[in-house]
């Protein structure tokens, strides 16, 4: 099986993360570099061993490049995507799939009506041990489940000033909500099957721009079990989750106490071990194998719409007070 040669657009941050990775990758190669500042590209070249080109138009007309990595902006998915799709470029965009469902569908339609592969960054639900769970779930071991429980919190919120476009409440609707916590929605998906609705509060308490940094929603999900995902953005860090079931409790640290299974009648969760996936290089390398063989992303554009789906109508319950139906904002 050969490699995909793939060019990143938009360097900050989390380009150099995926970047880094990359260079770990089995069937990837980082082929060219593309952002607005002529020194930040070619010092991120330098790092990374790829071409820095001079636009982005320049980048999808390199005859050897395969697909392109957008870490760019929410409001530039759709354009970026597009344009990928027209030069015939499979593309790979960091979560969210875009800030509304509309530019959603567009990105959805280009990358189809040309025959490219279209893929989602929601990467946290191929860590090792929610591989793990959800085969705990799906062999009964936790029974029924009832409740799931996903917090995800940290207080980059504190540092943010006005300006960035992570600090534009049009770039980031929902706020905290969309920023990480739509992380934790996308794992109780993944957990637990569709939703029928939500309910939701967000709050903006400590943040100097005006982007809500606490938020809570309530899911219904079809199955008849109740989903909770917390969102901080004025916290230390924290990513938990804890699944309930008639036979068994299940929860997740990531950053203290790994994965513990506590079953009816035991006093105290026990831990349980699990084979440590490397969950960024999985979702890279599920995009490459996408392209290599034409079998369908994980996430691909369809699947990203939900959960982007599910934090327009935590903030439409927020702002309206009332609970969701998640068929108002995705009919089909």
């Amino acid at each position: 099986m050969g490699k995909v040669n793939v060019g990143i657009a938009g360097i900050g941050w989390w380009s150099g993360v995926l970047a880094a990775v990359i260079e770990n990758c089995d069937t990837l190669d980082l082929r060219a570099c593309y952002t607005r500042s002529k020194d930040k590209a070619a010092t991120f070249a330098a790092k990374f061993n790829c071409q820095a080109v001079d636009s982005y138009e320049a980048m999808l007309a390199l005859d050897d490049l395969d697909g392109v990595i957008l870490t760019t902006p929410n409001s530039a998915h759709r354009a970026g995507a597009e344009a990928a799709a027209r030069a015939g470029k499979h593309v790979f965009v960091e979560k969210p799939i875009s800030n509304t469902l509309e530019d959603g569908r567009a990105m959805i339609a280009a990358c189809e009506a040309s025959g490219v592969v279209l893929a989602v960054g929601h990467s946290y639900r191929r860590h090792g041990a929610l591989r793990h769970l959800r085969r705990l779930i799906d062999d009964g071991e936790l029974g029924r489940v009832s409740l799931a429980e996903g917090v995800f919190s940290n207080d980059n919120g504190l540092k943010l000033k006005p300006g960035l476009w992570r600090s534009d409440p049009a770039e980031i609707p929902g706020g905290c909500l969309m920023q990480i916590g739509i992380h934790q929605i996308d794992n109780l998906l993944y957990l637990l099957g569709p939703v029928s609705d939500v309910q939701a509060y967000f709050n903006r308490l400590e943040t100097e721009p005006d982007v809500e940094d606490v938020t809570a929603v309530l899911m219904r999900f079809e199955s008849g079990a109740v989903g909770y995902v917390a969102a901080d953005y004025i916290s230390a860090r924290r990513f938990t989750l804890a699944v309930h079931g008639t036979k068994a409790n299940a929860y997740f640290d990531m950053d203290n106490d790994g994965l513990r299974l506590q079953r009816t009648g035991e006093t105290k969760p026990l831990p349980v071990e699990y084979e440590p996936i490397d969950h960024l290089r999985a979702e890279l390398e599920d995009f490459a194998n996408a392209i290599l063989t034409g079998a369908g992303p994980e996430i691909d554009g369809h699947r990203a719409m939900v959960p982007l789906a599910i934090v327009l109508a935590a903030g439409r319950s927020s702002a309206e007070g009332r609970s969701i139906a998640l068929t108002e904002l995705l009919p089909d």
